[in-house]
């Protein structure tokens, strides 16, 4: 047939003319995709790409990348409600961000009322706050005298159990000596008679009559330590 070619065999020549595909697996979805085609794919058509594009879920009108869509929402959108900037002094009103200078122009009188009695009330706070303060500082002053009180009363008390307890000492050292002394007067001798052991069993029983009054005395100061 004259003529130039017909329309299929024009297309079937720009097919063998145009490079092979290179198919790539989304790595999001791992999808084979043309290379070509990857980031369409990944804008328009797969659900799992960060970089799929998105409206606004607030109906703004702007297309955000999936992976900043909080973002944009968070501090970005013009229509998220957002907090009064006199939150903190009482507004409890929530309007759309790109309202918010105009609520802010709108209510400067209530706003400074609000602003006026919280500063009142936070006086307040702050004399009770003093008030507590000084309170506690008088407790703690008090507290201190007492502590320093019982310390000085303590060392004094401990001054004596030391004197008492010495004196213990020096009189169990005189009866040990005066008893050892009658022991060898006892002892001396040829022969031993019914006076010399009479006497010998009396000095033992001072002896140990003396050791037992001592270590009573020595148990009934350390309790007392431990008391106080």
């Amino acid at each position: 047939r004259e003529g130039g070619p017909s329309s299929r065999s024009f297309s079937t020549m720009l097919d063998l003319q145009a490079p092979p595909a290179t198919m790539l697996a989304c790595e999001y979805c791992s999808a084979q995709v043309d290379k070509r085609d990857m980031k369409h794919h990944q804008s328009f058509e797969c659900l799992n790409s960060e970089t799929r594009i998105m409206q606004c879920p607030k109906g703004c009108g702007s297309n955000i990348e999936a992976r900043d869509l909080d973002k944009h929402v968070r501090s970005e959108c013009p229509l998220e409600l957002v907090t009064c900037d006199f939150q903190l002094s009482g507004c409890s009103r929530r309007i759309a961000r790109r309202d918010r200078n105009e609520h802010n122009n709108e209510n400067i009188a209530y706003h400074l009322g609000l602003i006026n009695k919280s500063s009142v009330a936070r006086d307040q706070r702050m004399a009770l706050l003093e008030k507590t303060l000084r309170a506690r500082e008088m407790e703690l002053a008090q507290l201190h005298k007492t502590i320093e009180r019982e310390r000085e009363d303590r060392n004094e008390m401990m001054q004596q159990y030391d004197e008492k307890i010495q004196s213990l000492l020096e009189l169990f050292e005189k009866k040990m000596a005066s008893n050892s002394t009658d022991c060898k007067r006892a002892l001396t001798g040829a022969m031993l008679t019914a006076t010399n052991v009479d006497k010998m069993r009396r000095t033992v029983d001072g002896l140990s009559y003396t050791m037992q009054t001592v270590q009573k005395e020595m148990v009934d100061i350390s309790s007392m330590v431990r008391l106080g």
